[in-house]
């Protein structure tokens, strides 16, 4: 089964930052796992509330990511497939919170989609990678960005039409 992931958390650095949000969707945009969770080293997160508007309080009373560990693991246990926007990001808070990945592909749209769009990046001799909105709206598509449950919808949508196109091409 593909999986579809994405997080939202205190923060950029997953050694010290949390997950206060996760959403996983299947291929079918069954929704697996959609909830916040409180996280335990952190009472505040500004700089991060102000782009995804999770506050203290919307995640005051909701478990911790530790004690939904289990059902997290086992959803990603089922996995044959792994695809999320920016993969590395939401791969590296997942592993920090003791998650472990099965041995299957992981497929990431934001690199994908940098071809497509093919903004280049003198400084890094490339094409740039361009954040989900753009690669969204780019295929029409419309939603309200770091929602976890939103992005990965915007992501499999991004992802689906990437690989639509590539088929046509072939």
């Amino acid at each position: 089964m593909k999986i579809f992931f994405d997080v939202e958390s205190t923060g950029l650095n997953p050694n010290q930052d949390e997950i206060l949000q996760l959403s996983i969707i299947n291929e079918m945009e069954e929704v697996l796992f959609n909830d916040y969770l409180r996280p335990v080293k952190h009472e505040t997160w500004r700089e991060a509330e102000k782009i995804h508007h999770i506050s203290p309080e919307m995640v005051r009373d909701k478990q911790t990511f530790e004690s939904r560990k289990r059902e997290i693991q086992e959803i990603f246990n089922r996995a044959t497939e792994l695809i999320a926007y920016n993969a590395q990001f939401d791969i590296s808070f997942l592993k920090a919170s003791g998650i472990v990945f099965p041995d299957v592909p992981i497929s990431d749209p934001m690199i994908d989609f940098a071809y497509v769009y093919q903004e280049y990046n003198e400084i890094y001799g490339t094409f740039k990678w361009q954040k989900l909105i753009t690669a969204a709206q780019y295929y029409g598509y419309k939603f309200q960005a770091h929602d976890s449950l939103e992005d990965i919808k915007a992501t499999k949508f991004v992802y689906d039409k990437m690989k639509e196109n590539s088929q046509k091409e072939s």
